[in-house]
């Protein structure tokens, strides 16, 4: 038997528990991990909580996605990985879908095509942050085709999406400028992102921030920033959003993320931060257990946090 989160109901934290379940055996195809870490989501408490829908005949299902660790087990026709081998990965569904066995737990099984190897100088924790964020963000950027040149606007770019796309942005040579809290200013600097703070004002204050005419919006926080871009006098093809709602759709954004990764988007993340040429910050480390997890997800709900939360399994 091995300890994973699981929900029998939909909503708040409170509905998490620590449950003790079969171990999982790898099939054809797959391997089974050990997990040493794993990262939060806000797609996560959207889904527990039934915001996304959902099917109650379905429960108890797993949470979370990304995950770190080391393989254990693998199943037959793999080839690619073997016991010991450190890997790090996101648990894959269709959006706004839950999972019957979710990244909180001692040991997950995926197929092995899922999961890519953790560099050496990389982290646990720091590997069980990048999932669902580099695919998002790798995506995000694809969408809106992103090129030396463009000035592109981030919307939440201190949390754990738009940190990491205001960096890959600044590498392909963009100039970006990014929207977040006033406390985050000198860590969007650190980024090389020019800060500009939310709130009353804040498209005068983009405006005024602007190094160039702004070409692009990526929109990490919702459908008030959809609204703002089309106030700078963006065309809706200029505009890419995280959060899909039926205001940014009337509004003709693009609706985007991890749908519009490739395969490739993980690895290639992993190594930059391997090689420090991308920074993924860890607002914060909690242990495995019911109550952390609960208290974990319920600063997440705030929306406020630097980075991202990782569960420490091992």
């Amino acid at each position: 038997m091995i300890r994973a989160i699981q929900y029998r109901r939909f909503g708040g934290p409170e509905v998490l528990e620590m449950a003790d379940v079969a171990a999982p055996a790898p099939g054809n195809g797959e391997i089974r991990l050990a997990v040493k870490a794993a990262g939060l989501n806000p797609v996560d408490w959207k889904i527990f909580s039934g915001a996304t829908g959902g099917d109650a005949s379905t429960l108890p299902q797993g949470v979370g996605r990304d995950y770190s660790g080391l393989v254990e087990a693998v199943g037959e026709g793999v080839a690619d990985f073997a016991v010991g081998d450190a890997v790090l990965g996101t648990v894959r569904g269709a959006p706004g879908v839950g999972m019957v066995s979710g990244s909180l737990a001692e040991a997950l099984v995926v197929p092995a095509d899922w999961a890519v190897r953790k560099p050496d100088a990389l982290g646990f924790h720091e590997a069980a942050a990048l999932g669902v964020a580099a695919q998002a963000a790798s995506g995000a950027l694809r969408t809106l085709e992103l090129s030396e040149g463009d000035v592109i606007v981030v919307s939440g770019a201190s949390g754990g999406v738009g940190s990491l796309a205001v960096q890959l942005a600044v590498r392909r040579g963009a100039a970006v400028i990014g929207i977040a809290g006033e406390r985050n200013a000198d860590y969007l600097r650190s980024l090389g992102a020019i800060p500009v703070a939310y709130g009353e004002g804040v498209e005068s204050r983009v405006e005024a921030a602007a190094p160039a005419p702004i070409t692009k919006l990526l929109d990490c926080h919702g459908a008030e920033y959809v609204a703002l871009a089309l106030k700078l006098g963006l065309t809706p093809g200029a505009v890419a959003t995280l959060v899909p709602s039926r205001e940014a759709a009337a509004m003709g954004a693009q609706v985007t993320g991890s749908r519009r990764a490739r395969p490739d988007d993980l690895r290639q993340a992993a190594g930059l931060v391997a090689q420090g040429a991308v920074e993924v910050s860890i607002a914060g480390v909690y242990p495995f257990e019911a109550e952390a997890v609960r208290d974990a997800y319920t600063e997440l709900r705030k929306g406020h946090v630097r980075g991202k939360l990782v569960v420490d399994v091992s």
